[in-house]
């Protein structure tokens, strides 16, 4: 696989200490809010999300819920009881709990009205949520009721009062055993992403984060960007261990390069413009950022499109497309990894075992 979602340390992960070399996935970008930042850890919190309509006749289902949940030392939270209005009140009290949540429970009881029954939109939409972010679900629904005909295929467990004790029992033990399956195989992912992450950051490239001014540039694809601080330049560094890989790692790199270069003649239309100016009524500030942005294009001349290739995958073809696609600029460099190590301009990483 690519790079995994960007990973961010955790002195403490809800109910309990978490160990300090424990890893949580970033939900970087709200999925509503286009230009909004999200910054929630997917499982942050032991919790479960229960989303539910409001109605009294649950008060006893949600009252065992709570105790059930509890005894194992998950934490439930009640939709209906975080509602608020406004959409930062939503992320914070819907969304984001629903990405911070271990598993989520789902009651799809419908209303009754004059012989009708009527879906709560609030928890299909809920519901819907959970599924986009890949949650553990337990879907619950009133054994008289019917399920709406796109989700009959989902394996809801239909209650009474009779048997709701039981079911909830048995839904709850496997979704914590469903959940710590996964932490645990996605915990490995990221310890090995995390020791060579290690290795580059010893060999001083360091990785950049969501401020960097070149975010942008690769944000929305497979590539990370690292900054080498005494050498003066900065590396796109793309980790592939699978030939399927390739071609969405080809098209990214067309767009980096475009969005490189505008970005690049974006910042030299700046400066023309700040030197132009009236030295004598420049402010320091203004002194400042000219001699910044100076900077920033001195070390703009030199950038490594880096891919770290997984042992055994052959890539020839592959670094021939690449170095295609980066012939007509100057200031692009191809390197990979040959036999487990790359050589980025003087420095050279060995990767050999930090890959699984």
């Amino acid at each position: 696989m690519s790079w995994q979602n960007d990973y961010r340390m955790l002195e403490t992960r809800g109910i309990g200490p978490v160990s300090s070399h424990e890893f949580l996935p970033l939900n970087e970008q709200c999925f509503i809010r286009k230009d909004h930042k999200c910054g929630k850890l997917f499982g942050a919190s032991k919790s479960c999300f229960i989303a539910c309509p409001t109605d009294d006749d649950l008060e006893p289902i949600l009252g065992l819920m709570i105790e059930k949940l509890t005894k194992v030392g998950i934490e439930p939270i009640i939709a209906v009881k975080e509602r608020a209005y406004g959409q930062d009140i939503f992320c914070t009290k819907i969304c984001g709990k629903i990405i911070e949540s271990r598993f989520c429970i789902v009651i799809l009881n419908d209303r009754e009205d004059k012989e009708r029954n009527i879906p709560n939109p609030n928890v299909y939409y809920e519901y819907g949520l959970m599924t986009s972010l890949a949650k553990h679900i337990v879907p619950l629904q009133k054994e008289n009721l019917k399920l709406a005909f796109n989700i009959q295929s989902y394996d809801t467990i239909k209650y009474s009062s009779k048997n709701i004790g039981t079911e909830l029992d048995r839904a709850i033990k496997d979704a914590i055993r469903i959940t710590d399956a996964k932490e645990q195989e996605d915990r490995e992912q990221s310890l090995s992403e995390k020791t060579l992450l290690r290795r580059l950051e010893l060999s001083g490239l360091t990785l950049q984060n969501n401020t960097w001014f070149l975010h942008p540039v690769i944000s929305d694809t497979n590539f990370r960007g690292f900054k080498e601080i005494n050498r003066h330049f900065y590396v796109y560094l793309g980790k592939i261990e699978d030939p399927s890989e390739f071609e969405e790692y080809l098209e990214d790199l067309g767009v980096i390069l475009h969005r490189t270069e505008r970005k690049i003649k974006d910042l030299e239309t700046s400066l023309s413009n700040m030197s132009t100016g009236s030295i004598g009524v420049r402010t320091t500030r203004k002194e400042k950022s000219f001699t910044e942005s100076q900077s920033e294009l001195f070390r703009l001349n030199h950038i490594y499109i880096g891919f770290v290739i997984q042992l055994g995958v052959e890539a020839e073809d592959f670094i021939a497309s690449a170095k295609t696609l980066i012939i007509q600029y100057s200031r692009y460099e191809l390197c990979q990894t040959i036999d487990g190590v790359i050589s980025i301009g003087d420095v050279e990483v060995s990767l050999v075992g930090s890959m699984q």
